[in-house]
């Protein structure tokens, strides 16, 4: 009997329990037997349907995607140390690898002849094949690296009591070869095998004469990378030697350079640092071909330093770039104009900070509760209000005249 009590008293309490629990649902149930399909229903059923897949793909694809914030600042970060990287890819279809070299220089007028560099040239047929040779790729020649050279064979013609060095090939300790002729004629008494090249500086217009007189036989491409100091300058490919005299920045030219060097050229790659997402070149893949005569390219850089950071957190430091062109054909009006191609940079003093961004996972969740739980309650309203007026329209309709 006692049993029966405790038990009939664990079933009351439960079933109050429960009952309580149930005045909190939300979501009151219908019995089958009242409940009542309509068309509209079911047809606001398949739009709503349609309406979460699509708005549920469209929100993946949100998610998945990357964003970039664009942060400008004050660069901050020169120091003495830094070095801009220069990587360059260009071809030269109607000037020979001989006749081409590079020359670099900075703001202040100065060459940087510490300019670290590796940089290769490969010779071309006119039809733009490669030249099949054992010295495929060779060191380019880099003129800022050859200054004393070019000071030296400057000073041959400038100064009257000048004594040019025979290279071993003098009688006597006071001999002097002044010219190429002269440094000739002293290998030949010697019995030794002479060459003129650009080393023996008395040689220098002759064997650059030369060189320039097979330059339309041949192309040229070069590329590589340097780094240069991380200041205002330029770099260049001209006829001629740069060397730098007490007053100015100069070159020496010869007649013979200027009229056969064709300036037409494709750069196929040019950056100051390396590639990151979305990295936009302008002066990549640009053609400048000239038929007939020579001309002087100048291309005016602006230099952007730019921090790419991906999502991850890990950056990339790098540069990006805009460009003005400017082109000055040599001919009867403009004699004085001197061929070549000159890239001049300058350095941006604000810096660009792209970040990358995606959205985090509990804000894709959030997302798509919201599309399925906004799609069903709108759905919902607008089957009642279809729902209601039907009704109202029916009751009308069934409603008899009276007689």
């Amino acid at each position: 009997m006692t049993i029966k009590k405790r038990n009939s008293h664990h079933y009351h309490h439960h079933h109050h329990t429960m009952s309580g629990l149930s005045s909190l649902d939300i979501y009151p149930k219908t019995s089958a037997e009242y409940s009542k399909k309509t068309t509209t229903g079911g047809t606001i059923s398949i739009i709503a349907i349609v309406l979460i897949i699509i708005l549920t793909l469209s929100e993946i694809s949100y998610y998945l995607r990357v964003r970039h914030i664009d942060i400008l600042s004050v660069d901050t970060t020169h120091n003495a140390n830094q070095k801009l990287p220069i990587y360059l890819n260009i071809t030269f279809p109607s000037v020979s690898c001989d006749a081409l070299s590079l020359d670099v220089m900075d703001v202040s007028g100065d060459h940087q002849v510490d300019v670290e560099h590796s940089f290769y040239k490969t010779r071309l047929h006119l039809d733009g094949t490669t030249l099949e040779e054992s010295t495929l790729q060779e060191k380019l020649d880099s003129k800022s690296l050859d200054e004393e050279r070019a000071k030296k064979a400057i000073a041959v013609r400038n100064k009257e009591n000048y004594c040019g060095s025979c290279y071993g090939a003098e009688d006597t300790k006071s001999q002097c070869c002044n010219s190429c002729d002269q440094v000739r004629e002293a290998y030949r008494k010697k019995g030794w095998a002479f060459t003129p090249h650009d080393d023996i500086e008395q040689c220098y217009t002759e064997v650059m004469e030369r060189k320039m007189k097979y330059a339309k036989e041949e192309g040229c491409n070069l590329y590589g990378h340097f780094l240069v100091n991380k200041v205002a300058g330029n770099f260049h490919f001209a006829p001629g030697r740069t060397f730098q005299s007490a007053q100015a920045h100069m070159r020496d030219y010869i007649a013979y350079e200027v009229e056969h060097f064709n300036t037409s050229h494709v750069i196929h790659k040019l950056s100051f640092g390396v590639p990151y997402p979305g990295a936009h070149n302008p002066l990549d893949a640009v053609q400048k071909m000239i038929n007939k005569g020579s001309a002087l390219y100048q291309y005016f850089i602006k230099v952007v330093p730019t921090v790419y950071e991906y999502a991850s957190g890990t950056q990339i430091r790098t540069n990006q770039y805009s460009v003005t062109q400017h082109m000055r054909p040599r001919n009867a009006e403009h004699s004085s104009v001197v061929p070549g191609v000159f890239f001049m940079y300058d350095l941006s003093p604000i810096m660009m900070h792209i970040k990358e961004e995606r959205k985090s996972f509990l804000h894709f969740i959030t997302s798509l509760c919201a599309i399925v739980g906004g799609v069903i309650t709108v759905s919902g309203i607008a089957d009642a209000v279809l729902h209601h007026f039907s009704s109202r329209r029916k009751d009308s309709s069934m409603v008899l005249p009276h007689r």
